[in-house]
């Protein structure tokens, strides 16, 4: 009878999305095409919100609403020219032409919950989480390093880039379980785009965040972790065999648990190892629609917000961390981060800002370590413009695999 109605409740979801499915209208407004459409669940039916939808060609952000909704403003003369990728926690990224875009779009569900028992020895994800944050100081490491980041930096402010930066920084890491954040120098930068070369002038405007999840994510905290709702999931990506994948999500709205001085929902996922319950993998999102009244009371300080009615924040923390030096020891090798920004002014305008940064690091050293002190800001090596452009070195760092 449970299979039944599963079928049943399966077959109504595809009559739905194969008799409502059409493509997206093009209301057409001087030189510029609307397109608008709302995002589902593929197999529940029910509407995503606060999904990332990015134009791959010319670079535009867009995050739907609460509802799944979205709203596009293209050029007529890309619109069979452009894809648009859309991805959402949880969900198998989709890429389609702008000239295929259904005014419904489906997202395929990426992971599928575990019950316990099919995990082996009956763990539950709390026990898994729960050793793996005791093996931090086994499995990662302790001691003082240094390792080189190439960073990449885009800033965008209303589908215009205003900032492309490539950059190369000496950092010195006090390890995982330090409380002082990484410090660093610049040694080699190549500026791409600048618009405003006087506001971007310190590798800490886009390196001091909370970057390292097992340092910093609420989730990989022993006195935290237990009040997450935890969950296995599976994955059907052969790169995760070998893993428990254990999805979280709080609804405890403080710092303490968001890292965020706003309300927010706070969810990911984590990847351990399944022999040395190491860490290898996190993924932290934030989702937050906030109102006129939200923004007086929780920016009350900020002047960027003094004149904004309505805002959405998206944001997506991912970390990567790898036995790089086959030492047992997983250090990080890149981190991810993209911080979305809509906001609606009080004379009812649209404002976006985009802020990527993406890092890898390698070149580990874990011997003759340099310590840097820590600067900020104002300071020499925090400086950008402490180094020139050199052509010869950037020309043989894009023949090398860093990865390796």
């Amino acid at each position: 009878m449970k299979n039944l109605i599963i079928f049943c409740s399966l077959l109504f979801v595809n009559l739905l999305q194969s008799q409502e499915l059409k493509v997206i209208d093009k209301n057409e407004i001087g030189q510029n095409v609307i397109l608008k459409g709302q995002l589902f669940d593929k197999e529940s039916n029910e509407s995503i919100p606060f999904a990332t939808l990015i134009l791959i060609k010319g670079g535009i952000y867009r995050v739907a609403d609460e509802n799944g909704n979205f709203k596009l403003s293209v050029k007529r003369e890309s619109i069979k020219t452009t894809f648009i990728e859309i991805s959402s926690l949880g969900y198998e990224t989709a890429t389609i032409s702008l000239d295929l875009l259904k005014d419904k779009i489906y997202l395929k569900p990426k992971f599928e919950e575990l019950p316990e028992v099919i995990i082996k020895g009956y763990l539950s994800p709390m026990t898994v989480l729960k050793k793996a944050i005791s093996k931090k100081k086994v499995n990662h490491p302790i001691e003082p390093f240094n390792f080189k980041r190439y960073g990449k930096v885009i800033i965008n402010k209303n589908d215009t880039i205003n900032l492309n930066l490539e950059l190369i920084t000496k950092d010195y890491d006090r390890g995982y379980l330090s409380p002082f954040v990484i410090t660093q120098k610049v040694e080699e930068i190549k500026w791409n785009i600048n618009r405003y070369p006087e506001r971007y002038l310190y590798s800490s405007q886009f390196f001091s965040f909370r970057q390292n999840a097992i340092r910093y994510a609420s989730i990989l905290q022993k006195r935290k972790y237990k009040n997450f709702k935890l969950n296995f999931v599976k994955s059907d990506d052969p790169i995760d065999d070998g893993q428990f994948i254990i999805s979280f999500q709080t609804e405890r709205n403080k710092w303490n648990y968001t890292n965020k001085n706003y309300p927010t929902k706070y969810s990911g996922r984590v990847y351990i190892d399944k022999e040395s319950f190491a860490i290898i993998k996190v993924v932290e999102n934030w989702e937050t629609n906030l109102s006129k009244e939200d923004i007086k009371e929780y920016f009350i300080k900020s002047e960027s917000y003094k004149n904004i009615d309505k805002t959405i924040i998206k944001e997506e923390n991912i970390c990567y961390y790898s036995d790089i030096l086959g030492d047992g020891k997983y250090y990080a090798t890149n981190y991810f981060n993209r911080f979305i920004n809509e906001r609606l002014t009080k004379d009812n305008k649209i404002e976006r800002i985009v802020f990527d940064r993406n890092s890898y690091l390698y070149d580990f050293n874990i011997t003759e370590v340099e310590e840097i002190e820590y600067e900020f800001r104002e300071m020499e090596l925090t400086v950008l413009n402490r180094v020139e452009y050199d052509k010869t070195f950037w020309d043989s760092f894009y023949k090398r695999n860093i990865n390796e």
